[in-house]
């Protein structure tokens, strides 16, 4: 299954581009797939003022569920942190 986007042009380097940013379209296709996941802990730490460390990598927590899919694009990837192991 592939995910699909709205793309334009880009004025730095001519080619055709996602008009939303990578996170925005992995919200909504998790959204889409009826998977509740939250920002990762990195995320959450940096937005709380916890951490001054801006996180590079986009992580989505998927609760206590595991996710085998993988959203890319281009050398871009999103990771899935879950609280799989925590579960009893």
């Amino acid at each position: 299954m592939g995910v699909f986007a709205k793309a334009r042009i880009s004025s730095i380097t001519g080619k055709q581009v996602p008009r939303e940013p990578l996170e925005v379209l992995a919200e909504e296709t998790l959204r889409r797939l009826h998977i509740d996941a939250q920002p990762g802990q990195a995320q959450r730490d940096y937005a709380s003022a916890k951490s001054t460390q801006v996180p590079v990598q986009s992580t989505f927590n998927t609760g206590c569920r595991r996710i085998s899919r993988k959203l890319i694009l281009g050398n871009r990837t999103i990771r899935f942190e879950n609280n799989y192991s925590a579960r009893s």
